[in-house]
């Protein structure tokens, strides 16, 4: 019996890059496993691990997380995949990530993606997550279904915003470029 090798693969690309996109299209035609570090912080933070409380304090100075914290969570969970072949999303982000991540595993292939940067600046700034659930909409193609709603709001110089749209809880988060913040619907 020929056992087969196990499948090892990165996917990188900054934010609005398609890593989310791609990388459910290489699930479902290939069968790896996905591991997204930003949904391991989200379900940790969500969950209020000690991992996930670490996290959030960083976070909500405004702080990276630091790369100890990240390669920790990561590795940790990597090692209960030993037995599948998986894709890594958003991890290693730093050299200090990389150079521990190749300590204990051997990378087969890297997909790099590499995209225009107005291309990514449009899908960003039509880009908002849904805090409570993790879910990613995009109010070009793949809108909340509950338009709460229309308002008009300046983040300084960054953009404007002319939507808001709630589900759930009634808040998104939202990513534009290099800024980050989160809106609140009133009465919600």
């Amino acid at each position: 019996m020929v056992v087969r090798p196990l499948l090892r693969a990165i996917i990188m690309g900054p934010p609005g890059s398609g890593k989310g996109t791609i990388s459910a299209r290489i699930i479902k035609h290939f069968g790896v496993k996905h591991l997204s570090s930003g949904d391991l912080l989200r379900d940790n933070m969500q969950k209020k691990t000690e991992v996930g409380i670490l996290a959030k304090s960083y976070i909500d100075q405004g702080q990276l997380i630091p790369d100890h914290i990240m390669t920790q969570l990561m590795l940790n969970e990597i090692k209960g995949l030993d037995q599948y072949n998986w894709l890594l999303d958003g991890f290693p982000r730093t050299v200090a990530q990389a150079e521990a991540l190749d300590k204990e595993c051997h990378i087969d292939t890297v997909i790099d993606l590499d995209v225009p940067f107005e291309t990514i600046k449009c899908r960003l700034t039509a880009r908002w997550i849904h805090p409570a659930s993790g879910r990613v909409y995009n109010l070009e193609f793949s809108p909340p279904k509950v338009q709460l709603l229309w308002h008009h709001i300046s983040l300084g110089s960054s953009i404007n915003l002319h939507q808001i749209y709630a589900a759930g809880s009634g808040a998104f988060e939202f990513q534009c470029c290099r800024k980050r913040g989160q809106l609140e619907i009133p009465g919600h």
